[in-house]
């Protein structure tokens, strides 16, 4: 198979210790940015966990990766800085990041999960470690292999204790490999460190140029950020002056901090947009929840600042099977989330269970989770399946598994409410826990809610109306875009329409993308009256395809690429190559039993370059679909003569 166009990392669990038995191999903690690194046919991408390409920052390993003898290739590893000693040091990575000399930065790879056609994550870690050795055998330079000990993790444990590392992560030898946070992967850190959003710093004094310290907070369960103390140590003066000028870029009014939580200086403070990311190391939380003794490591620009909450360790458990309780209908696990009733159905026809809407949420989990991701959700509910009550959600609420996140959002009447999203497998699975048969997905992502990232055009057919007819106005539509330079996708609905999405850089506002919407529609509907409309009542939508224009509205929803839908036959939403449309002579069918299977033969991802395409909506294209203005008024003639047209 060729490599999916993404996979969401594996992300290790915090715990208090490491965890008993021989079940586990340990690793040391790497202090650098998180990088899969992706070969194909002869180029190299290096992407954070977030999917920001960072090829061109590092040059030098995207060099040596090419190098290897691999048609493709898919690793997960840190971009490290090493010191003399061999240790990793994320303070040295940003210096030497900011200088751009890179000469001590190295890729240290830990786990392999495509290599050459073969997806290998269903295989035991330490099997595709193996494999991961033999690949980078006698390779040092800037690629390195992350070794593993196979002893009792306490004994690593104190070793990485006494030496001031920072800490060890324990992963189980036979676990494949999981997309998202679970217990599979441990942390054990020996110094506190936290990720912290910087929400204001306070003013410089003596000698000191910039700023004093910085105020930093966590986000709460609510997606509130709670202030969590003051940190006025740990820069060096070239940090001072970059974070410094990126601050002031920032300034804001109003504090961002939550009003109830522990309160932050308001003498001598100013307050920013709560956008950065800094790596704190402390020696302990006090019991009003603020950090004691920190020091600043540096910024993480790898990690966006809405999912930063407070690390909380538990105790380590032993490895257990996935099913908790004896029969059939006992509770089990799923990518480390709990499954009650896993038995009950949710599709009545097709006996689809909601483990079964579980297994196929982590089947479609590296397609889906990118068009779901950190993304504010409308939910619909259905706990006694398809033939059931459902309901929509968009509000946190009582009985919310934790893997579901919340982000608190201004809505139209001027008031904040808890909205949720998810940003990994576990939470995916998550929703099936809760019933969910369909994910709607905000058009934004919480990080940035004012500047969208995609236009959907929604093509409603009048009931009776040929599927010839959809896959035109999908064409049509295209053209049009085509016409504006924007390229476009698209995707089923479920049911017998289609989506045309546009990807874009989150550059312009709601405003200018309804216009956009409005703009298509509307340029459709002058072409072709008889055949579209963009008018919602029913009376305007007989015979036509209402072109929906307002999915393009802040707080509006269009249905996840991949996501079922609360209809009989569990359809959902699926992605087609633009020739595959054109193929179609009636209404295309894909089922929660099928799509598993067609994303398994398929040679290429069908929307594989979607997040590669680099278009925005400009001021052509703002204002290329304009209606012209109106003539202006003839002028008035005295008297009563009136021109005539001239003759001959």
């Amino acid at each position: 198979m060729t490599l999916p166009a993404w996979v969401a990392p594996q992300l290790a669990t915090l715990v208090s210790g490491p965890p008993p038995g021989d079940d586990w191999v340990h690793e040391i903690k790497l202090d650098g940015y998180r990088i899969l690194l992706r070969i194909e046919r002869g180029r190299v991408k290096l992407l954070t966990r977030n999917r920001q390409d960072w090829t061109t920052r590092f040059p030098a390993v995207a060099e040596a990766a090419a190098a290897l003898p691999v048609k493709e290739a898919l690793l997960d590893g840190e971009i490290v800085a090493l010191d003399r000693a061999g240790v990793s040091s994320f303070q040295a990575l940003q210096r030497a990041d900011q200088l751009e000399t890179g000469r001590a930065l190295v890729y240290v790879a830990f786990d392999l999960l495509f290599l050459d056609g073969r997806d290998l994550r269903p295989l035991p870690l330490v099997e595709r470690k193996a494999r991961l050795a033999r690949l980078l055998k006698e390779r040092r330079g800037r690629l390195h292999y992350s070794e593993h000990f196979d002893v009792p993790g306490r004994r690593v444990y104190e070793r990485a204790r006494r030496l001031g590392l920072e800490g060890i992560v324990s992963k189980l030898k036979n676990a494949p490999y999981v997309s998202g946070r679970g217990a599979a992967w441990l942390k054990v850190k020996c110094v506190a460190r936290q990720e912290m959003v910087i929400g204001g710093y306070t003013d410089p004094e003596g000698a000191r140029a910039e700023f004093g310290s910085l105020l930093v907070g966590v986000h709460d369960r609510d997606g509130r950020l709670v202030y969590a103390g003051r940190v006025g140590t740990g820069f060096d003066h070239a940090t001072l002056r970059s974070l410094g000028a990126r601050l002031r870029k920032l300034g804001q009014r109003a504090s961002p901090f939550a009003a109830d939580g522990p309160r932050p200086p308001a003498r001598g403070a100013h307050w920013v947009k709560p956008e950065l990311v800094g790596e704190v190391a402390f020696t302990e939380w006090t019991r009003d929840g603020l950090l004691r003794h920190p020091a600043f490591e540096g910024l993480r620009e790898d990690k966006p600042a809405a999912q930063v909450v407070r690390e909380q360790s538990r105790a380590p458990k032993p490895a257990r099977a996935r099913r908790i309780a004896g029969g059939s209908a006992g509770p089990v696990e799923v990518a480390g989330v709990r499954l009650t009733h896993p038995d009950r159905v949710l599709y009545r026809d097709q006996a689809i269970t909601k483990l079964g809407l579980a297994r196929y949420y982590e089947a479609v989990a590296d397609w889906m989770v990118p068009h779901v991701a950190d993304r504010p959700l409308s939910l619909v509910r259905c706990p006694d399946g398809d033939r059931g009550a459902c309901f929509y959600q968009k509000h946190a609420g009582p009985g919310v598994p934790k893997q579901v996140k919340r982000v608190r959002i201004r809505e139209s009447g001027g008031r904040t409410a808890s909205y949720l999203y998810v940003d990994d497998l576990p939470g995916l699975i998550a929703l099936a826990q809760i019933g969910v048969l369909e994910v709607h997905p905000w058009g934004t992502r919480v990080g940035r809610l004012e500047r969208p990232d995609r236009l959907v055009i929604d093509l409603d057919p009048a009931p009776g109306l040929p599927w010839a007819r959809v896959a035109e106005a999908a064409e049509e539509a295209r053209a049009i875009l085509r016409d504006l330079g924007l390229v476009s996708f698209v995707k089923t609905t479920g049911g017998k329409g289609l989506h045309v999405v546009v990807p874009l850089r989150p550059e312009a506002g709601w405003d200018a993308l309804r216009a956009l919407g409005e703009g298509i529609g509307a340029e459709m509907t002058r072409r072709a009256p008889d055949r579209y409309t963009i008018n919602p009542r029913e009376a305007a939508r007989r015979g036509r395809i209402f072109i929906d224009y307002l999915r393009n509205v802040r707080g509006a929803t269009a249905v996840a690429a991949y996501s079922p839908r609360a209809k009989r036959g569990a359809p959902v939403s699926t992605p087609l190559t633009w020739s595959e449309l054109s193929a179609k002579t009636e209404v295309p069918t894909f089922t929660v039993e099928t799509v598993p299977k067609r994303l398994a033969t398929l040679r290429k991802d069908p929307w594989a370059d979607f997040f590669s395409v680099d278009q925005a909506i400009t001021s052509r294209t703002a204002t290329a679909l304009a209606p012209p203005a109106p003539p202006p008024p003839a002028p008035r003639r005295s008297g009563r003569a009136r021109s005539r047209p001239g003759r001959g």
